[in-house]
């Protein structure tokens, strides 16, 4: 048949076009077109051609009027309900969903409380009716639900609205309406979208129903319903309306376009214009182009066509399938049914059922309806199903019809889900019609035969033959062509169903393909030979293949045999044929199994096999002998060829041959015979190749073992088979071991002799013990027998025949981490040990495998951190095998061995300093859990007792690796073991008394007195030698009181009931203290590795813990008791553990007096007094015990009367004690000065009151007598010593507002002091800091005095300029870098406090080089406040810089910037380039350097700034330094994602004394100033880094960067410099006039020659600098070659020299004034400028010396025929 022709006949298209036309009334199917004439017969005459008919097009429905309108509804409702109700008919989705939305919400959900919104609501239900259908089949799926929802929501609303609503679909809709309503109802219950389908049928099901007895149809209308308004309504259906949807349902299925027009009708489109006629020929019409819709389809639709009529298919048939199953609910008439189901009887509707465009059981021209829908075929399945299970008895009218779309259908379905819905009513089809095949066989002939008359109706057909009587089946070919197709993809669901499929098929349907057994079978076998079952699922599809194929052969052997209708499909004997037939499948399907082409499992293989060796006994035995025939031949095969390895099919198979047959029958006694002769051949083999030494193929050798393990127990069952495998064994051991240990290890497993088994395996292990060699070959063998079980659990060795091997593999594996080999071989051996080595030999390996442990242990926990962590790895797993495998009993006893300490350290402590693989410490914490479930207590408290020794032995030893951090954190944890950490860990109080008492009591410097004003000179002298110290910095003291602090601070508990404790933290604070403070000097707690951070986060700890042991120790009355104790001595029982630190701090020290036990008294005092609220009672007792403690403990009193003074209410014995102490000063000697008066000033110093309080500190007269006594101390022959002067300089900063009106020489006394100090005063002498700081304080006194003091200012003035000179020249020095601590920061941060408004006078060009170091300062108030000064200092070198550079006019000076400025920051970048932090100082320091290098820039000359420029390109330091620290900082080497973002800043100004370190943002905003200032200063240099910048991505974001941020701003200022009268004075002039366009970005120039004007415009880009500027000019009277060096030479300035625009107009007004100066005017025209070619007047007259234009004298010429000088008339050619 040719491609694509129909195989239904013209006679049957016409039967199937009749049907079709009357089940879908006046819906008539197009006919097919007439046949055109072939052959010959095209070109005769006489037959008459077929003239073309106009068809006129189907009306399409018209609309439906609006309820609204037509029934004046309208005018019953409100307005907003109506306006809703309105747009329910607009087309648009959205205004639709908005409608739905809007109705719901506001009417239908609100009318439930709210009477009045019902009542409108009833009368909206027609107009509700008249949109259900539209919106039910509505495209929108979103639009559906809200519909059904809706609807839902109606008929659940209280009465009268759901009677009514039903109501109107009985008695007022009409037929037509109530079957659309209902109709398009029921489709939406069933619809595609399961969750709408499923809301829409719960509303379905409850408020619809049918009558259980179904009246014959009639014309009557359905009665009302007898329910009353209250009563819960539901809809009944008549037969009339069951019947209407039925037919519904059958129209939509098969034309729902016309049924979805007819709900939808189209809107009328409006008539074309008439075309125009103009001049005579007609307009033709504008062509629409259909692309061009303002609104696309799918906006509106959201589906096209083909999905659409696929989605209301879909629908109908599930309403279909309620129809038939509520049909025999109600109706058990067989008539009726036969009736009622006339219609489905259309092969079109059936076309469901098919994939393809054009089903081949309709005509042609009928569009299959399943094509590219699986939804509407699994539908389709579903409704077969359905009339299978409820109409089976009246479906005999329907077989024609549905044996072709059935078997046509199923075969070719190429969907998978499709396939999984129809094999059930597939099946069921075929096993209730098996006759269908012969139906659909005897169609196919039929329309074959109508399309061969058709084709030849008007030629003489011949006569046919009995072969075209045959049946066509092509039904079964495409069945066959199924199976090729390996159930077309689909095995797993196909071939289970083939034989079921198969026992259906007549045997004249199978006859009808020729040979019909052959083709079967052959269709079975292409699936395989065409590879279809390659999936991934392969194994379990070739087994369905495999099942399926036995059972077929079965099947067909039986129906040969039995069946006498099966003499169709033999030619000779039945028997024979079912004989062959079985020999070849079993013969083949053996074959496919050893090749491998069918992945399947030897053991299911062998049982799918199985199952037909006894179907074929049980039917006949001549069939078994056949099958069992085929298998032994095929066995045998296999074994004589010893070239290829034995397959495992022959062994699994017997085995389950032999295990399934019933014993001592016909097939069982093959089984058996065959066996037997399989284990003789390969005992066979197997001695074969032991005696010729041959060495076989390992998958030969691995066969042969396979077959004889799998038949162990069968193998020394006979005799003669035992005796042969004994000899063998025996005698060729060592080449079995050496060939194939399995072959042993099967002997050992299956032989049941002890006593041979156990000499065999002696001799085995001493032949493996021969060499070290041979040990690594053959033991590992031995060793997976062992652990596999291939041997028996008795044997043991006869004696030590391993255990020299086992511990040289021990020595080896514990030496060397990496002999992988080797700890292997002892791993497996330590697991099963009994087999190898003696019970002695074992616990020898456990002991020295701990003691290597305990050994790398200690040195991995004090000596060596660089031990590499992987020796442990060996130890530990030979620990942990031994544990798992014997338990804990054979470790070494824990009283004599440290292992169990240092396992848990190393599992524990170790990883918290060291990084350590995961699994070496799961592997550790693995022994340690395993011993601690198994020891005993007795061994636990053992253990636990050595690990605290040891935790508190490493606590205090230096030596020790791990930080106290982690031995706390340690201790905190211990998993097992109990600890008491403060009893058992922590040294007790006394101990760490006795420590501390050890230590220094002095600070380490004699500068801390700056600091601290309880520091004193002459308190250093003590000897701090360096202490030990470990690997972090610390002492002992120093790991102990850390790791007290560290627990503390958890249990904050135990710090509440130990504030001794605190005694301890504050000293170790303090000692932290002074090496931030003065890093150079040495500590006898810390070493010079310790960390900054370190020592902050230490006194961090301290001041929380401090503030948290305090809160609430100060209690009422707490004072009081304290100060009664101390007065008596003795402690009072109502002390708390403040009072008992604080009575022994005061009390306990009388013997030891020192400064720092003073300092921690101060702390404790400084936090516990102001909390205490001091009456002036008790503080008069605290002066009182700070004076009877002066000569004891004279710190002690001293630190009480300071903080009396400065925490406490001012008492009145505080006052009486200054007079005294003053008193006394006036009759101390000067001979005492230097101890009894040194003592006074400190204490008088001490109880001095602050200086903004209200307290006198002394009276006039006695402070006077009190001068009086310094000044005969000084004068007098007796040496006064450094620690008076300072304590009597520190007495003047009090004393001094007391005297400031009081004239006399104390005033140059104090004058003289504050300059013998600054002269005795280095910055590198840290012991005369103390000094400088307490002059420097006097300094700012008297400075703040003078300003309010005029007799003061006066006598200051004199004497003012020299200090500052001296403090000047003592601050310009510069210091090394390790010499910065905080005293002499501090002291330069009050110097320079005091010079950075200094005199004009004394900065001098070489202030800036001398003093520009301190911008480098350790502190940021220093740098600050240095740069505030050194700025001006920049002004002033810029200045002199600029001066010698316009002088020099033999160019023999070279500006250059400062070689100061330059050294700093190259020194700066190198630290910076070491990965400083850049929120330091350093980078601080660095920014601030080059805010200094800008500055030199400002007011200086192009000259000088190009020179700059040139210093700072020849040293690269703006792309090798500056751009890359500042874009670090900004963040742009990430990209502009992350860089910080200036949104909300304004980079052209940074207000320095805003500057804090503490805010992050400071240090990237003052980046981003100086990143402004670059471009603004240096933008030459900049664009060269960016053209030579290789980073795509850096690039890209600098320049983004740029441009959004800096360029506007930058091209502001460059404007607003320009606009700056002040700027551009010497531009503008009568000539010279400027123009800026700040909103283009423009700046024009324009020079006036005569009424001329030369003009040159400047355009800035708007990412200026990043690109070059545009200038645009008009030149008049200026030579080309002139001009363009003149525009060349702006354009360089502003681009290449980093000049302004104000530098460019300058050079260009200076070249054109310079041009244009001592011309003068044309003596002809009168102008400078020639009004025809813009020249000057160049040619001159040699007599009269004027010059005239060219133009003007050669038109001079022509009009005077003269060459003479029109003024002095002489010959001006001559």
């Amino acid at each position: 048949m040719a491609k694509g022709k129909s195989s239904a006949t013209s006679g049957t298209r016409k039967k199937h076009a009749k049907k079709a036309a009357a089940a879908s009334g006046d819906l008539e199917p197009q006919m097919p077109k007439e046949k055109k004439p072939k052959g010959k017969e095209k070109g005769k005459k006489g037959k008459e051609v077929r003239k073309k008919v106009y068809i006129p097009p189907v009306k399409p429905a018209p609309v439906l009027p609006d309820p609204l309108d037509t029934l004046g509804i309208a005018q019953r409702l409100s307005p907003e309900l109506l306006v809703v109700l309105r747009r329910l008919s607009k087309k648009d989705t959205i205004t639709k969903r908005r409608a739905l939305e809007e109705l719901q919400a506001e009417w239908i959900d609100k009318a439930r409380s709210e009477e009045h919104r019902v009542h409108e609501l009833v009368e909206a239900i027609p107009v509700w009716f008249h949109h259900v259908p539209s919106l039910f089949l509505h495209p929108s799926r979103r639009i559906r639900i809200l519909a059904v929802g809706l609807h839902s929501s109606f008929l659940s609303l209280p009465n009268p609205v759901p009677d009514q609503l039903l109501f109107f679909l009985q008695e007022v809709a009409n037929a037509d309406q109530a079957e659309l309503i209902l109709g398009t109802w029921c489709m939406v219950a069933h619809d595609a979208d399961r969750q709408l389908s499923s809301y829409a049928r719960q509303s379905w099901e409850k408020f619809v129903d049918v009558s259980q007895h179904l009246p014959e149809p009639s014309s009557e209308t359905a009665p009302s319903l007898p329910q009353s308004p209250s009563k819960k309504s539901k809809l009944h259906l008549s037969s009339a309306s069951f019947a209407g949807i039925w037919g519904f349902v059958q129209r939509v299925t098969l034309d729902p376009g016309a049924i979805y027009l007819s709900i939808n009708p189209p809107q009328p489109a409006a008539p074309p214009p008439p075309p125009q006629k103009k001049g005579g020929r007609p307009t033709p019409p504008v062509k629409k182009d259909d692309d061009s819709p303002t609104r696309s389809r799918g906006d509106e639709e959201e589906e096209n066509e083909l999905d659409r009529n696929a989605r209301l298919r879909i629908g109908s048939l599930g309403a279909a399938v309620w129809v038939l199953n509520t049909l025999v609910r109600v109706s058990q008439d067989p008539k009726y049914i036969e009736d009622f189901l006339t219609p489905i009887d259309n092969a079109a509707l059936w076309t469901t059922l098919h994939h393809a465009k054009a089903a081949p059981f309709v005509p042609a021209e009928i569009q299959s309806f399943g094509w590219n829908q699986p939804g509407v075929r699994k539908s389709a399945w579903v409704l077969l199903q359905t009339l299978l299970v409820t109409c089976k008895g009246n479906l005999k009218p329907l077989l024609a019809t549905l044996a072709s779309a059935v078997l046509r259908s199923a075969w070719v379905e190429p969907d998978p889900n499709v396939r999984q819905v129809m094999w059930k009513p597939l099946l069921t089809f075929l096993k209730e019609f098996p006759h269908a095949w012969e139906i659909e066989a005897t169609s196919s002939t039929e329309n074959d035969e109508d399309e061969e008359g058709s084709d030849d109706e008007d030629e003489s057909a011949p006569a046919k033959d009995s072969k075209s009587q045959e049946l066509l089946a092509k039904g079964y070919t495409e069945f066959l062509q199924f199976l090729e197709l390996g159930c077309n993809g689909s095995p797993l669901q196909g071939y289970p169903a083939v034989l079921i499929v198969f026992s259906t098929i007549p045997s004249s349907v199978l006859a009808s393909v020729r040979p019909p057994i052959k083709s079967l079978f052959t269709s079975l076998w292409a699936a395989i030979d065409g590879r279809a079952l390659s999936g991934l699922d392969r194994a379990e599809a070739s087994l369905a293949f495999v099942s399926s194929l036995l059972e077929c052969t079965v099947f067909v052997a039986r129906r040969i045999i039995n069946d006498p209708t099966a003499t169709v499909l033999v030619d000779g004997s039945p028997v024979e044929t079912a004989q062959t037939l079985v020999a070849e499948q079993v013969t083949a399907l053996w074959g496919e199994l050893l090749s491998a082409r069918l992945k399947v499992d030897f053991a299911k293989a062998s049982d799918e096999l199985l199952k037909m060796l006894v179907s074929l006994q049980k039917t006949d035995e001549v069939l078994f002998d056949s099958a069992w025939t085929s298998v032994a031949s095929s066995v045998r095969k296999q074994l004589n060829a010893t070239s290829n390895p034995i397959s495992s099919l022959i062994p699994t198979s017997l085995k389950i041959f032999a295990e399934r047959f019933e014993q001592g029958t016909h097939p069982s006694d093959f089984t058996s015979q065959l066996t037997a002769e399989v284990l003789q051949s390969i005992v066979a083999h197997i001695g074969d190749i032991l005696e010729k030494n041959e060495v076989p193929s390992p998958e030969y050798l691995d066969s042969l073992l396979g077959v004889l393990d799998t038949f162990g127990t069968q193998l020394f069952q006979d005799g003669s088979l035992t005796q042969a495998i004994d000899e063998t064994v025996t005698k060729h051991t060592g080449q079995i071991i050496a060939l194939s240990p399995p072959l042993l290890f099967l002997y050992f497993n299956h032989r049941k002799n002890e006593d041979l088994c156990s000499d065999l395996w002696h001799s085995l292990l001493v032949s493996v013990a021969q060499d070290m060699e041979t040990v690594l070959t053959n033991l590992p063998s031995l060793l997976d027998a062992v652990e596999g079980g291939s041997v028996p659990s008795y044997l043991r060795p006869k004696a030590e025949e391993l255990d020299k091997a086992v511990s040289a593999l021990l020595a080896e594996a514990l030496t060397r981490y990496q002999a992988d080999e080797a700890l292997a071989i002892v791993k497996r051996v330590l697991k099963n040990p009994e087999p190898f080595i003696s019970d002695d030999t074992y616990r020898g390996i456990l002991s020295s495998v701990s003691e290597t442990f305990s050994t790398h242990a200690e040195i991995a926990l004090h000596d060596n951190p660089a031990l590499p962590l992987e020796t442990f790895a060996a130890p530990l797993s030979l620990l942990n095998i031994a544990v798992e495998s014997r338990g804990v009993g054979y470790l070494p006893n824990v009283a004599s061995s440290p292992l169990l300490p240092n396992v848990f350290l190393f599992a524990y402590l170790v990883p918290r300093y060291r990084t350590m693989d995961v699994a070496q410490k799961d592997s550790a914490t693995t022994l340690w859990g395993s011993w601690l479930r198994q020891a005993s207590d007795e061994d636990k408290s053992v253990v636990a007792g050595v690990i605290k020794t040891t935790v508190r032995d490493m606590l205090s030893d230096c030596f020790a690796l791990a930080k106290p951090s982690h031995l706390v954190q340690l201790v905190a944890y211990t998993p097992g073991i109990a600890v008491n950490v403060l009893e058992e860990v922590f040294p007790s109080k006394n101990e760490l008394d006795a420590m501390l008492d050890t230590l220094p009591t002095n600070p380490v410097d004699p500068s801390m007195a700056v600091l601290d004003p309880l520091i004193h000179l002459g308190d250093e002298d003590e000897d701090t030698s360096q202490s030990v110290v470990d690997s972090f910095g610390l002492s002992s003291y120093a790991r102990i009181v850390t790791a007290m602090i560290l627990y503390f601070a958890e249990d904050r508990h135990t710090a509440k009931q130990n504030p001794w404790a605190l005694r301890h933290f504050l000293a170790l604070s303090q000692y932290a203290n002074e090496v931030i403070q003065v890093p150079s000097a040495k500590s006898a707690v810390f070493g010079q590795q310790i960390s900054t951070a370190a020592l902050h986060e230490c006194i961090t700890r301290v001041q929380q813990l401090l503030a948290y042991i305090l809160v609430g120790s100060v209690e009422e009355g707490w004072l009081s008791n304290l100060l009664s104790g101390l007065s008596t001595g003795k402690r009072s029982p109502s002390y708390n553990g403040l009072s008992h630190l604080l009575h022994d701090l005061i009390l306990g020290q009388v013997g030891r007096d020192n400064v720092r036990e003073a300092r921690i008294l101060h702390t404790l005092l400084q936090h516990v007094l102001p909390q205490a609220d001091v009456s002036k009672q008790d503080g008069d007792q605290l002066v009182f015990l700070g004076r009877k403690l002066e000569s004891k403990a004279p710190h002690i009193a001293l630190v009480i009367l300071y903080s009396v003074t400065k925490y406490c209410a001012e008492p009145p014995r505080l006052d009486r004690y200054r007079n005294e102490v003053a008193a006394n000063l006036f009759g101390v000697p000067a001979s005492k000065a230097n101890t009894e008066g040194l003592w006074l000033l400190r204490r008088l110093v001490a109880v001095s009151p602050d200086r903004n309080s209200d307290v006198i500190f002394l009276p006039t007269p006695r402070v006077v007598n009190l001068m009086k006594s310094c000044q005969q101390w000084i004068t007098s022959d007796e040496g006064v010593d450094e620690e008076v002067e300072l304590e009597m300089t520190s007495l003047f900063i009090h004393i001094a507002p007391i005297l400031q009106n009081i004239p006399g020489a104390h005033w140059d006394f104090i004058f003289d002091i504050m300059e013998n100090n600054l002269e005795g005063a280095s910055l590198e002498d840290q012991a005369t800091l103390p000094a400088l700081a307490r002059t420097l304080e006097l300094f700012v006194v008297i400075q703040d005095l003078a300003l309010t003091n005029k007799a003061l200012r006066a006598l200051w003035k004199e004497r003012e300029h020299t200090q500052l000179q001296m403090l000047r020249d003592l601050i310009a020095h510069r210091l090394d870098t390790e010499k910065n601590s905080g005293p002499l920061s501090m002291c330069r941060e009050l110097a320079i406090s005091i010079i950075q408004d200094l005199p004009e006078a004394l900065i001098v060009k070489e202030t800036l080089p001398k003093m520009c170091h301190l911008v480098m300062d350790s502190s940021h108030n220093v740098q600050q406040m240095a740069y505030h000064m050194l700025r001006e200092a920049a002004a002033k070198h810029t200045e002199h810089v600029v001066v010698e550079a316009a002088v020099d006019t033999e160019a023999e000076f070279k500006p250059e910037l400062p070689s100061e400025l330059i050294d700093i920051l190259q020194r700066t970048v190198e630290l910076l380039d070491e990965g400083d932090d850049v929120h330091s100082q350093i980078s601080f320091g660095n920014l601030l350097t080059w805010m200094l290098i800008f500055d030199l820039f400002t007011n200086a000359s192009l000259k000088v700034k190009s020179s700059y420029i040139e210093h700072l390109q020849r040293l690269d330091l703006v792309s090798k330094h500056f751009l890359p620290h500042v874009l670090g900082i900004l963040g742009l080497y990430g990209g502009i994602a992350k860089a910080f973002k200036l949104d909300i800043w304004a980079v052209e100004e940074f207000y320095l004394d805003l500057y804090s370190s503490d805010t992050p943002h400071s240090l990237k905003l003052l980046a981003a100033h100086l990143y402004f200032r670059a471009l603004m200063t240096v933008p030459s240099l900049f664009r060269t880094w960016l053209l030579d910048c290789r980073d795509r991505q850096l690039s890209t974001a600098v320049t983004t960067y740029t441009s959004n941020y800096f360029s506007p701003a930058i091209i502001r200022t460059e404007l607003a410099q320009v606009k700056d009268p002040a700027t551009t004075a010497e531009l503008v002039d009568e000539n010279m006039k400027i123009k800026v366009a700040n909103a283009v970005s423009e700046v024009t120039a324009s020079y006036a020659v005569d009424e001329y004007q030369l003009e040159l415009k400047i355009s800035l880009p708007p990412d200026w600098p990043l690109h070059s500027i545009e200038i645009q000019d008009k030149r008049i009277g200026v030579s080309e070659d002139r001009w363009r060096a003149w525009i060349l030479g702006v354009r360089q300035i502003l681009t290449f020299r980093s000049g302004s625009i104000v530098d460019g107009l300058s050079f260009f007004k200076k070249n054109v004034a310079s041009h244009f100066e001592g011309q003068t005017e044309c003596a002809i025209c009168y102008s400078m400028i020639s009004a025809t070619d813009s020249s000057l007047p160049k040619k001159p007259c040699k007599t009269c010396k004027n010059r005239f234009h060219a133009g003007c004298l050669y038109k001079w010429f022509s009009t005077s025929h003269s060459s003479s000088c029109p003024l002095c008339r002489s010959e001006i050619m001559n």
